[in-house]
C-alpha cells in the first residue's frame, strides 16, 4: 500500500481513515482507496506518496480534495505536469501530481499538507486477477495489501463480486476469517472495519473460476466500442531440451540489492539438480559488463558457482545495454528488476530462448516479459510462483499465441503469448457492429489450430460498475507500446491523454483553480470547462506574437551586451571615494573585506542595481557594419591560468577513504556505504577520491549509484552528468542529460546542458542547435539572463568551427541580429542542483572590487548576469580585457523557497580562459553548500600582462 514520504516532518503525519472500495468482474478488478491524512505539525508540507504495482495493474485515477470536495485529476504530458506542479506551488496553492518514476514505481506529490489539518487522497486501480489451485479448485485471487507502515485510526474496506454466489466467496484477513454478505443489490461483498489499525495483513478474497467459460465484454467510450476477451484454450507443454552451454545474466547494481536472493537461489538449486550437467557463463553486470566467468556444474553440483553469487557485491547503476547474452549460449536466465538507469541503451535482443526471472516488488515486468517471449523464452514472476513451479517452467514448453487477426475488428492486443492459467485475454477495437476474431494457438510440437469466437452487444453485468472493455483495452495497449517506450513515447503519451492514464509519458494532476488550468492549457474536470473555455480564448488572443516579440527584447539586450564588450574601460586603480563618516573606504582590499547585506528571514527579490551607464549604439548602426573576422582576433586573451580550491570533504568517510591504501579503498567505500544510502554527497565524494588515486573503473561505478538513488530525479541526474563530464566522460554524460531533457523540457538548464556536452563531444551542429532553443523560446521570468549566456557560447562555438577551418554550421534559421561572437580573456560560470535555491556568485578583482548581483559593471569592466533566485543558475562573469592580476572566484548560499530542502546544495563552476577563442581553456569543478550564507572560496584566475599581436 502506499506510504507517505515527507522529510521535513517534525511530527510524524497521521493517517487518519482508509476506506477502499473494490469491485471484481471475471479476471479484473478496480480498487478505489481513499486515504486521510492529518499534519500534525505548524507548518504546511509537501509529502510525496510512493508506491509500486504489481504486475497486471495500472492507475487508472486519483482525485484531491479542494475546499472539502473531491476534484478528479485529469491527464497531462509527464514534464508538462511536473512544470505545472512547481510553478504552482510557488504561489502556495493546492496541486496534486501523480507520475510514474520507473517500472512499476509511481508517486503522487501532494501540496500542502496543512499545518495542524487533514487532507483526502483517492487512488483507483485497475488490475488483472490470478487463477489459482485451492484445495482441489479452480478460483481467481483477489488481495488487498492492508500494509500502511503506520497506525490507521479507522480502515473501511468492501470488496464486491457481481454475479458470484455469495456462499462460493471466501475471505480471510491473515489467519481471521472475514463473513461475506449480500449486498442491498444482492450482490456478495465482504467489508471489514477496523480501529486504531496497526497490523501488516493481506485481504485475501478468492471466488470460483470456471476455466471452460469464456468472457467477452464491450463497451463504447468517447465514440469508439472496445472488446475485452478471455477465452479458455487447451494447454499442452512438453519438456524443452536441456541446454548445452548456459548463461546466466546477473544484475549486481545497487537495486539488485532488493531482489529477493532466496528465491533466486531456490530457483537455481532446483533447476541444477534437474539439469543435472551442464556448463555456464556467468555475467555480472552493473555500470557495465564484467567479463565473463566461466563453470562446470556437474551431477547437480553447483556450489563453487553458488558460492560466487553469495559473495556479490551490489553497487552502481544498471545498464540494461550491457545485458547482452554471452556467445556460445544455447539458452540463458536473466535475474534483473529490468529498470536500466545507465548507458542509455536499450537491452539487446537475445538469439536464444531467455527467461527472464523477477524476484523484485519494483520491476518493469512490461520490459522483462517482451525481451522474454520474444526470445521463446519466459517472464517468471517468483513473488508469485514457488520454486518448484518456476523450475517446471524453465524446464517447459507450452502452448502460447502465435496470430491474432478479426473481421470488423483493428487494433487488436493480447495480454502475452503465454496463457494465464488455461485462458488467452485479447482485446480489441470494433469497427462495426460485430467482429469475428481469430486466434491461432501454436502447441509445443510447432501444430497450430485457430480458435474463432464473435463479438456483438454488449456483456457487462448490470451489477458492475466497472468501465470493463475499453480500459482493459486500454492498458492492454499501453503495455504493447511500453515493451520498446523510446520508439512509442507520442503513441504512449495520447493513449494516457485519452484515457486519462498514468503512463511513462502522462501523468494525472489536480490544481486548485480554473484559471490555473487555462494557463498550462490543461483540459479540466467537466464541471470547470465552461469558464475553462472562455480563459483560453483569451490567453491565445495574447500568445499570438510572443516568440516574436521574445526575440525582439533579446536582441535589445545583446546590443546592451555588444555595447559593453565594445566598451574601454580603465586598468589603473579605482578613485578612492571621500569616505562617509562610519562607512568603509572602497578601494584595494576594502572590497574583500565589505560585509554583505544580512539575509532576510524569508526568501524574497533583492532589488538589482543598474549597471554603470555606458553607451549604447542603435541597432541600425551595428547591423549596417558588424565586426570584422580580424577586428575579432586582435582582441586575443591575456596569458592566464586557472588554479581551482581542492574540494576536501570534511565528513569522516572522507577522511578514512583519504587515508586508506589503494588496494583497501573500495572495502573501506563498501563499509560505510549501508550509512549514507540516500546521501548524494557520500557517492560525489567517494568517487571523486576513488577517481583522484587511479582507480577509475572503481570511481565510475560508485559514482553511477547517482543513477539508482531517486528515479528520475532531474536533480541528481543532472549532478551526475556534471560529474562524469568534470571526468572526462562525456559519452556517459550524454544519455543522462538527454533523459533530464526529457524530464524537464521546460526548463532551459536541460537544453543548455545538453548543447554543451553535445559542443565537448565535437557535435558542434547538433549544441548550437540545442542552444537557439534556449535564446529563442520565452521563458519563466525566474531564469533571468539564460538566453544571452546561452548565446554567447552558441556564438563561440561557432566561431571555433570557422577558426579550425571546419564546413560552416547551418544558422539559417537563427536571427542574425544574434550571431556575433564577443571572446573574453575570464568567464566564470555557476550552476547548482536545487530548484528555488538562491546561490550568489561572487569574483573579486585584482582591485579588490568585489561583482555581485548589487554590482553588476566593476570599474574595469566585468560585468555580472543577472541575479538567480529561483533555482539552478546560471550566473555568469565575464571579462573581455582582464587587468594583470589574480580573481578570486566565491559562491554564497543565499536562501531557498523549498518545502523539500536537501542536506546540501551541490554547484558546478565552470573557468574559462580564452573564451570564444581558439585559445580557449575550461575547468570545472563541483563541490557544496550546506546551509544558508555559507560561502565558499572555489577558485583563482591568475592574468599576467598581455602580449599584443
Amino acid at each position: 500500500m502506499p506510504l507517505l514520504v515527507v522529510p521535513e516532518a517534525r511530527l510524524a503525519i497521521q493517517l487518519a481513515r482508509v476506506q477502499v472500495d473494490a469491485e471484481v468482474v471475471g479476471l479484473a478488478a478496480r480498487t478505489r482507496i481513499e486515504m486521510e491524512f492529518r499534519n500534525p505539525n505548524d507548518r504546511a508540507l509537501e509529502g510525496e506518496l510512493q508506491f509500486p504495482l504489481r504486475p497486471g495493474q495500472a492507475v487508472t485515477g486519483f482525485a484531491l480534495d479542494i475546499d472539502g470536495a473531491l476534484r478528479p485529476a485529469v491527464p497531462v504530458e509527464k514534464a508538462k505536469g511536473r512544470q505545472v506542479f512547481e510553478e504552482v506551488t510557488r504561489t502556495r496553492v493546492d496541486p496534486a501530481l501523480l507520475e510514474a518514476a520507473g517500472g512499476n514505481n509511481y508517486k503522487l506529490r501532494v501540496y500542502p499538507l496543512p499545518a495542524g489539518g487533514t487532507r483526502r487522497v483517492v487512488l483507483e486501480i485497475s488490475e488483472t486477477l490470478m487463477r489459482s489451485d485451492r484445495a482441489g479448485r479452480r478460483v481467481l485471487d483477489y488481495q488487498l495489501p492492508l500494509q500502511f507502515g503506520q497506525s490507521v485510526q479507522r480502515l473501511d474496506a468492501a470488496v464486491r463480486f457481481p454475479g458470484a454466489d455469495p456462499a462460493a466467496v471466501k475471505a480471510i484477513l491473515g489467519s481471521e476469517r472475514v463473513a461475506v454478505q449480500r449486498g442491498a443489490d444482492g450482490v456478495p461483498v465482504v467489508t471489514l472495519t477496523r480501529i486504531g489499525y496497526t497490523s501488516g495483513r493481506i485481504l485475501q478474497v478468492t471466488v470460483p473460476a470456471a476455466a471452460s467459460q469464456s468472457f467477452v465484454s464491450t463497451q463504447t467510450y468517447r465514440d469508439a466500442t472496445y472488446f475485452y476477451a478471455e477465452l479458455p484454450v487447451a494447454l499442452k507443454s512438453q519438456p524443452r531440451p536441456a541446454p548445452a552451454n548456459l548463461a546466466i545474466v546477473w544484475d549486481a547494481s545497487g537495486s539488485g540489492a532488493a531482489r529477493d536472493h532466496a528465491r533466486e537461489l531456490a530457483v537455481l538449486d532446483g533447476y541444477f539438480s534437474a539439469l543435472e550437467s551442464v556448463a555456464v557463463q556467468l555475467l555480472l553486470v552493473r555500470d557495465v559488463a564484467e567479463p565473463v566467468q566461466r563453470f562446470q556444474v556437474t551431477r547437480g553440483d553447483w556450489r563453487t558457482l553458488r558460492e560466487q553469487l553469495e559473495k556479490v557485491v551490489y553497487d552502481g547503476a544498471t545498464n540494461m545495454g550491457a545485458m547482452a547474452v554471452p556467445d556460445g549460449a544455447t539458452q540463458a536466465l536473466l535475474f534483473t528488476d529490468g529498470l536500466g538507469n545507465f548507458g542509455g541503451l536499450a537491452m539487446p535482443a537475445s538469439g536464444v530462448p531467455l527467461h527472464a526471472l523477477s524476484s523484485s516488488i519494483s520491476a518493469d515486468a512490461v520490459l522483462l516479459r517482451h525481451a522474454a517471449e520474444a526470445s521463446g523464452g519466459t517472464l517468471v514472476d517468483l513473488l508469485r510462483v514457488s520454486a518448484p513451479d518456476a523450475v517446471r517452467e524453465l524446464r517447459t514448453t507450452r502452448t502460447r499465441l502465435a496470430g491474432l487477426r478479426a473481421n470488423g475488428a483493428t487494433d487488436l492486443v493480447s495480454a502475452g503469448a503465454y496463457p494465464e492459467n488455461g485462458r488467452l485475454v485479447v482485446a480489441g477495437r470494433l469497427t462495426g457492429p460485430a467482429a469475428h476474431v481469430e486466434l491461432e494457438v501454436e502447441a509445443p510440437d510447432g501444430t497450430r489450430a485457430n480458435h474463432r469466437f464473435i463479438v456483438a452487444g454488449a456483456s457487462v453485468p448490470e451489477a458492475a460498475k466497472i468501465p470493463l472493455a475499453a480500459y482493459r483495452w486500454a492498458t492492454l495497449k499501453l503495455a504493447a507500446l511500453e515493451a520498446d517506450r523510446e520508439r512509442n513515447r507520442s503513441a504512449i503519451r495520447r493513449l494516457g491523454t485519452r484515457f486519462g492514464l498514468l503512463t511513462a509519458e502522462t501523468s494525472l494532476i489536480v490544481l486548485d483553480a480554473v484559471a490555473d488550468y487555462a494557463r498550462y492549457e490543461i483540459e479540466p474536470p467537466e464541471s470547470l470547462r465552461p469558464a475553462y473555455e472562455r480563459l483560453i480564448a483569451q490567453k491565445r488572443d495574447r500568445n499570438l506574437n510572443e516568440r516574436a516579440t521574445h526575440l525582439d527584447r533579446i536582441a535589445a539586450r545583446f546590443v546592451s551586451k555588444q555595447a559593453w564588450w565594445d566598451r574601454e574601460f580603465p586598468k589603473d586603480e579605482p578613485p578612492q571615494p571621500k569616505p562617509r563618516p562610519g562607512t568603509p573606504a572602497w578601494g584595494p582590499g576594502a572590497g574583500m573585506a565589505m560585509p554583505s547585506a544580512p539575509a532576510p528571514m524569508a526568501m524574497a527579490p533583492r532589488p538589482v542595481p543598474a549597471p554603470a551607464p555606458m553607451p549604447v549604439p542603435s541597432v541600425s548602426a551595428r547591423m549596417a557594419a558588424p565586426p570584422t573576422p580580424t577586428a575579432v582576433a586582435a582582441a586575443g586573451p591575456a596569458s592566464a591560468s586557472i588554479q581551482l580550491k581542492k574540494w576536501l570533504p570534511d565528513a569522516p568517510y572522507a577522511r578514512r577513504l583519504r587515508e586508506a591504501r589503494v588496494e583497501d579503498m573500495y572495502a573501506v567505500y563498501l563499509d560505510e556505504r549501508p550509512s549514507y544510502l540516500s546521501s548524494t554527497a557520500f557517492f560525489l565524494d567517494a568517487a571523486d577520491i576513488l577517481l583522484e588515486r587511479g582507480q577509475t573503473a572503481l570511481g565510475l561505478r560508485v559514482l553511477s549509484n547517482l543513477a539508482e538513488m531517486n528515479l528520475e530525479n532531474r536533480q541528481i541526474l543532472r549532478i551526475l552528468a556534471y560529474r562524469l563530464t568534470q571526468a572526462g566522460q562525456v559519452k556517459l554524460a550524454l544519455p543522462v542529460l538527454q533523459k533530464v531533457l526529457v524530464l524537464s523540457p521546460d526548463e532551459p538548464q536541460s537544453l543548455r546542458d545538453l548543447g554543451l556536452a553535445l559542443a565537448e563531444d565535437g557535435q558542434s551542429q547538433a549544441a548550437v542547435n540545442q542552444l537557439w532553443e534556449v535564446v529563442a523560446r520565452p521563458w519563466n521570468n525566474r531564469f533571468p539572463d539564460i538566453e544571452l549566456i546561452a548565446l554567447g557560447e552558441l556564438n563561440a562555438i561557432n566561431a571555433g568551427v570557422a577558426a579550425a577551418g571546419q564546413p560552416a554550421l547551418d544558422t539559417s534559421a537563427m536571427d542574425t541580429r544574434l550571431l556575433r561572437n564577443l571572446p573574453l580573456d575570464v568567464r566564470a560560470v555557476l550552476s547548482w542542483d536545487a530548484d528555488n535555491t538562491d546561490i550568489d556568485l561572487w569574483v573579486i578583482d585584482p582591485n579588490g572590487e568585489r561583482a555581485y548581483y548589487g554590482r553588476q559593471v566593476t570599474y574595469q569592466g566585468g560585468r555580472m548576469s543577472n541575479d538567480f533566485t529561483g533555482g539552478y543558475g546560471p550566473e555568469e562573469f565575464i571579462l573581455r580585457d582582464a587587468k594583470p592580476g589574480t580573481y578570486t572566484v566565491k559562491a554564497e548560499f543565499y536562501g531557498h523557497n523549498q518545502q523539500i530542502v536537501a542536506p546540501a546544495t551541490t554547484l558546478m563552476l565552470r573557468l574559462s580562459t580564452g573564451f570564444g577563442t581558439p585559445a580557449q581553456k575550461d575547468e570545472n569543478i563541483i563541490l557544496r553548500l550546506a546551509g544558508k550564507k555559507e560561502e565558499v572560496t572555489v577558485g583563482t584566475f591568475v592574468v599576467g600582462v598581455k602580449v599584443k599581436p
